[in-house]
């Protein structure tokens, strides 16, 4: 296991952490066949992409070195578009997918597993 070097990438990590949490709760709540809390997701999604520009803004401006850090920030990139899909998606039809909450949750997933612990190969 290894942590970021600078505190900007360990605040995204901890922040990124309780956004994982947060979008946790909310796939229970769906997969529950419940209505989900509007509000929550959208807390959780502003949490997830502050976590990314943290991220980001680390690299640029903490120069930080880790191997891990430029394809952690490409997953979250791609965890933050299907996020926005998903806020269009219940913008639109009011009930999302459970196959697309599962993509986006293993995205994040994904990311924070190569941050913390590298590539798998």
């Amino acid at each position: 296991m290894q942590l970021p070097e600078t505190g900007l990438a360990l605040t995204s990590l901890i922040i990124l952490c309780g956004a994982i949490i947060g979008g946790a709760a909310t796939a229970f709540v769906r997969l529950a066949d419940k209505n989900t809390p509007f509000d929550i997701g959208l807390l959780h999604g502003r949490a997830g992409a502050l976590a990314t520009l943290l991220l980001v803004l680390s690299v640029f401006i903490g120069n930080e070195t880790g191997v891990s850090i430029k394809p952690a920030i490409g997953l979250l990139i791609l965890t933050v578009a299907g996020g926005a899909a998903l806020y269009f998606i219940i913008r639109r039809k009011g009930l999302l997918p459970k196959s697309i909450i599962f993509i986006h949750g293993a995205f994040a997933l994904a990311a924070v597993y190569t941050l913390l612990f590298g590539l798998p190969f």
